[in-house]
């Protein structure tokens, strides 16, 4: 008799040790849910960061390269170019033109490439380097586009273009009048203005 009372209690504690340990297999599996389910989020918002910073960076560099090509043709031939950017329509096209009102060459052969304004790709201001500023208009009136003129001799005038990312972060894309190349820099940067001829030393 005290063999199979034994034996009861025997396989009463295995059972009971059975259960602790499948508890115990059953909460680390659900541990382990819970970390996988933790990384894989912070990679997912990782990654929509990123995909939303690539997706401005594209952009922008489109617009950068259209500002380039303008002023590379305009240097290698006797034709003018036009970088519009329409603050009214969302949109900026790289064209090129004969008369500072844009007639003389039909649409269809003058516009070379065009693109659009976003909220994850915002067009905010334009200051030129003569301190006009599409901010504050001189007249009173609003401006519902900013223009680049590109000819033989460099770009009519410089200045800078205020974009803003998805998150409200300012880039300026810089464009001088002669010499150095097209720029996008991170920030709402100042600009060097050209010297008056005052100013100049010789």
């Amino acid at each position: 008799m005290p063999t199979c009372t034994v034996r009861i209690q025997s396989n009463d504690r295995r059972k009971a040790l059975w259960h602790l340990q499948s508890g115990l297999v059953l909460v680390e599996l659900l541990l382990v849910l819970v970390i996988i389910a933790m990384i894989t989020s912070i990679a997912v918002i990782s990654f929509s960061a990123l995909s939303d910073k690539s997706y401005f960076r594209k952009r922008a560099s489109t617009l950068v390269q259209a500002f380039q090509s303008a002023y590379s043709a305009a240097q290698q031939s006797d034709r003018r170019y036009a970088v519009v950017l329409s603050f009214s329509d969302g949109v900026w096209v790289l064209r090129q033109f004969n008369r500072l009102d844009f007639e003389g060459i039909p649409e269809e052969e003058a516009i070379i490439k065009t693109g659009t304004f976003n909220d994850r790709f915002y067009l905010d201001y334009v200051y030129y380097d003569d301190q006009d500023d599409t901010r504050f208009p001189k007249d009173g009136q609003m401006v519902t586009e900013a223009r680049f003129y590109a000819g033989h001799g460099g770009w009519q005038h410089g200045g800078k273009v205020v974009l803003r990312d998805e998150d409200g972060n300012p880039w300026s894309i810089l464009i001088y009048r002669a010499g150095k190349p097209v720029e996008l820099v991170e920030g709402d940067v100042a600009m060097f203005l050209p010297l008056e001829p005052a100013q100049m030393p010789f």
